[in-house]
């Protein structure tokens, strides 16, 4: 492997640690690209694929909590804010079924960019039960956060069978980066387009 890649990677995993916990944090506020990122630096060995699913998996139950909480707080403080309807309107255009099957959207949203947090903010909002809120989306987060990550460590793996040098590499990881982006965006209009559809079906 080239000197300069090598380098880099026991840059990275002598501190990995701080790696780790920058993850955890991450995974409060966005996800899906840190997590591939971090599959691809547990394809260099500078990250452990299983610690990072532990301290991903964490972060983002974290996240899911608060925002869930965010939510009830403004139930209870804020019922009519603009603000708050603002939120529960932007999140029933797209998930419409959400105040009469919850539990489906829990899952869901996990795998829409963009509207998961405000769907958490919003289930909160509407007093879901939070024992049973919690079990779907550890399910969910589970599954979101191993398929993130292999897909992260299989783009690695594509990228070291072109090049050993860090420049070369960490083009691949960007080019790798924006493809996820850019599959992320069309799953997310499907989704959504699907969600609506069904809305206007015969009989919901």
């Amino acid at each position: 492997m080239h000197h300069s890649l090598d380098l880099f990677i026991a840059t990275v995993e002598a501190h990995r640690h701080w790696g780790y916990w920058l993850l955890c944090a991450a995974m409060i506020f966005e996800g899906e690209l840190f997590l591939t990122a971090a599959g691809m630096l547990a394809r260099l060995h500078a990250f452990d694929f299983f610690d990072s699913f532990f301290f991903a998996l964490s972060g983002v139950l974290i996240g899911d909590v608060t925002w869930y909480w965010v939510g009830r707080k403004l139930e209870s403080r804020y019922p009519n804010h603009r603000i708050s309807l603002f939120v529960i309107q932007r999140v029933k255009k797209y998930l419409p079924d959400i105040e009469r099957n919850p539990f489906h959207v829990i899952f869901l949203s996990k795998f829409l960019y963009g509207l998961n947090h405000s769907t958490l903010v919003v289930l909160g909002f509407l007093k879901v039960p939070f024992p049973h809120f919690m079990r779907i989306q550890f399910f969910a987060s589970f599954i979101w956060s191993i398929l993130f990550l292999t897909v992260g460590y299989a783009f690695g793996s594509v990228a070291l069978t072109f090049t050993h040098r860090l420049r070369h590499f960490m083009i691949l990881a960007f080019i790798s980066l924006v493809i996820v982006a850019v599959v992320v965006y069309f799953v997310d209009q499907f989704i959504e387009k699907a969600e609506q559809k069904h809305k206007g079906q015969p009989g919901n």
